[in-house]
């Protein structure tokens, strides 16, 4: 890609400019945390006005690629972790298959009554009068990653306990060894939605910000749902792959 700007393109001039340094970004140039120049620099290096370099560096920290620090300037955000779209994994897996320590924050664990949503995702009776539910925070290198609500249809016999949890950290884990449950199978949606205070709070960015939101259905080996899960991933710092053929 060309680092210049070119007048006669077609594209707005704050995007050619947004592309630029997403390309340095992407190939190493601009690395995670490191400042980018400033709009002086910008100014005299492309020949683009105050205003084209502000609108190319609002549009890369919408997307993720930038963020502000105030007081101190905008920064190259870390790489978003990657997630295949086809894999059935939990987050723990996914921490450490990209070289993060995976580690959780337990909001509640507990017994509720299902909402009718969630008694729908696990094929329950309609007088089914309680699921387990556990709300956390997912974190990676200590970084809060998703916020993670989770429900639960297992049988009366089989309980998690927090310190299980605060143990092993992965459910997936507790289910297989405690009760020989593994899951193999997931229906999943994905779609994006804007952090309410809460949220934002819970995952240390701005109200409004951009969320991804993974809704997930698990089937056991049995072919029987057990596991219905909410997981709002912060859009900077997540994204979906997925490899088409034809």
């Amino acid at each position: 890609m060309p680092e210049i700007i070119d007048p006669n393109d077609y594209l707005p001039r704050y995007y050619q400019l947004a592309n630029i340094l997403r390309e340095q970004i992407a190939n190493g140039k601009l690395e995670a945390h490191q400042p980018i120049p400033s709009e002086r620099q910008l100014e005299k290096i492309y020949s683009v006005s105050r205003t084209t370099i502000r609108q190319a560096i609002d549009l890369l920290v919408r997307q993720g690629f930038l963020y502000r620090e105030h007081g101190r300037g905008t920064f190259v955000s870390p790489q978003k972790l990657q997630k295949g779209i086809s894999e059935l994994t939990s987050f723990t897996e996914d921490m450490k298959q990209r070289g993060l320590t995976p580690g959780q924050k337990i909001l509640e664990i507990g017994y509720v009554q299902p909402p009718e949503k969630v008694r729908q995702h696990l094929e329950l009776p309609e007088d089914t009068s309680q699921v387990l539910l556990i709300e956390r925070i997912r974190l990676g290198d200590g970084v809060p990653m998703g916020l993670q609500t989770s429900y639960y249809c297992l049988a009366d016999e089989q309980t998690i306990t927090r310190e299980e949890l605060e143990e092993h950290g992965s459910i997936y884990k507790i289910l297989q060894e405690k009760f020989h449950l593994i899951p193999t199978e997931a229906d999943e949606t994905l779609e994006v939605t804007l952090a309410t205070p809460r949220e934002a709070t819970l995952l240390q960015i701005e109200p409004g910000s951009p969320l991804l939101l993974s809704e997930r259905t698990t089937y056991s080996q049995y072919r029987r749902v057990f596991e219905f899960v909410k997981i709002l991933y912060r859009g900077d710092r997540y994204r979906y792959i997925a490899k088409l053929t034809r």
